[in-house]
């Protein structure tokens, strides 16, 4: 096992590219400090084809010493072979692990991958999560696509991957919301694909009230086309409906 440490984390994206895993090392773990109650985001990207590494969160049992098997497990992802794998929760002030583990079963041999973490603040419209895993692949979107999900303190954000042809535009509106929870969506192009939103990628926003419904347009004119959406918990726990309503966007401006 490689313990990194990391050190104190904030909202600036920590990025760890080109790490690898084996049989005879099949794990690394990065260990970071949050001073306060931050939402603490992981995206675990990039992974090799053919290959598994799953991702988990631990939160140090006081000792300051790694142990899976003592050090109370926060939250787990664990998708299918090379798929992007994302934590995104809401934490007190403490020291972290974030593990990541070669998937045995899963992997022909050696497994690389990129992890990037952060810590932004909850309840904070300008800090949402900055890392975009494609937790979510919606492919090329030629009709209505409509999906369901949740955000929550254990579930603090989703990323929604998709592509518009050039001559069409889509309605994009989040509902279903509880009348209890606030749920925020924005619209992103990762220009120089790092997996990061930086100054500038940000194309669209909509942040309503406690239990309002979110609307924006977005074209395929715009870039290559290809967008990430998020979806962002504001406060509360909530279901939630994405909604990409496709139309002929020709001659609009």
């Amino acid at each position: 096992m490689s313990l990194i440490q990391i050190g104190s984390l904030s909202s600036a994206a920590v990025t760890k590219n080109d790490f690898s895993l084996s049989a005879g090392e099949p794990d690394d773990v990065f260990q970071f400090q949050i001073g306060s109650t931050r939402n603490i985001n992981l995206a675990l990207t990039d992974i090799s084809a053919s290959d598994n590494a799953d991702l988990r969160l631990y939160r140090d049992n006081g000792d300051g010493i790694f142990n899976a098997s003592t050090d109370p497990l926060i939250q787990s992802a664990g998708k299918f072979l090379n798929d992007d794998e994302a934590i995104n929760v809401r934490a007190d002030a403490g020291t972290y692990f974030a593990q990541v583990q070669r998937y045995d079963a899963g992997s022909q041999g050696g497994v690389t991958y990129d992890l990037a973490l952060s810590a932004t603040a909850p309840g904070n419209i300008n800090d949402f999560s900055n890392l975009l895993p494609t937790e979510v692949e919606l492919g090329f979107v030629s009709s209505n696509a409509t999906r369901t999900g949740n955000v929550s303190n254990s579930n603090t954000a989703d990323v929604y991957h998709f592509t518009l042809g050039l001559f069409t535009g889509a309605n994009i509106s989040l509902t279903g919301i509880s009348s209890t929870a606030d749920a925020d969506i924005r619209l992103i192009q990762d220009i120089n694909q790092n997996g990061i939103v930086d100054a500038g990628e940000e194309l669209r926003r909509s942040t309503n009230n406690l239990g309002q419904s979110e609307f924006f347009q977005a074209f395929g004119t715009q870039g290559n086309g290809e967008f990430l959406l998020q979806v962002n918990q504001y406060s509360g726990t909530t279901n939630y409906t994405l909604n990409i309503d496709v139309f002929d966007s020709i001659g609009i401006a």
